[in-house]
């Protein structure tokens, strides 16, 4: 079996604050591995195709089962818990406090490294948030 990826941070205070935000610095991903990189993923009912919009956190959980579905669709039998790296855009970064949260309420103790980033606009109307992934198959 292949070894996995490696999630790292520093320690001290900027070690700290990503950890207590669920996420990590660095990510080392072995040589050998066959990595999954996803489309940017809105959150999609998985069941209708349809937008969620009745709540941020609904959206935004939503927006993590899609790609959790996309990833084990592509062969990442562990699915999100195989994924190294996330990208967010947000339409506001107001919510980023509920992305992170609902992540950490989710996936405790998988700390992949995570970057948000702000935008006017996201491809769909009502979306507030966009996520990309990216995770090897071991």
């Amino acid at each position: 079996m292949a070894p996995s990826q490696i999630f790292s941070s520093p320690p001290g205070p900027v070690g700290d604050l990503f950890t207590q935000m669920g996420i990590s610095h660095a990510a080392v991903i072995p040589a050998t591995s066959k990595i999954v990189i996803t489309s940017g993923e809105p959150g999609l009912d998985v069941n209708t195709g349809e937008l969620v919009t009745s709540s941020p956190e609904a959206q935004v959980n939503a927006a993590y089962d899609t790609i959790e579905l996309v990833l084990k669709n592509a062969g990442v039998k562990k699915g999100i818990l195989g994924a190294h790296k996330f990208t967010a855009l947000l339409i506001d970064t107001k919510y980023e406090d509920v992305l992170m949260r609902v992540w950490r309420e989710r996936y405790p103790g998988h700390t992949p490294v995570f970057m948000a980033f702000g935008v006017r606009q996201l491809g769909m109307e009502g979306m507030i948030v966009e996520l990309r992934a990216e995770a090897i198959i071991d």
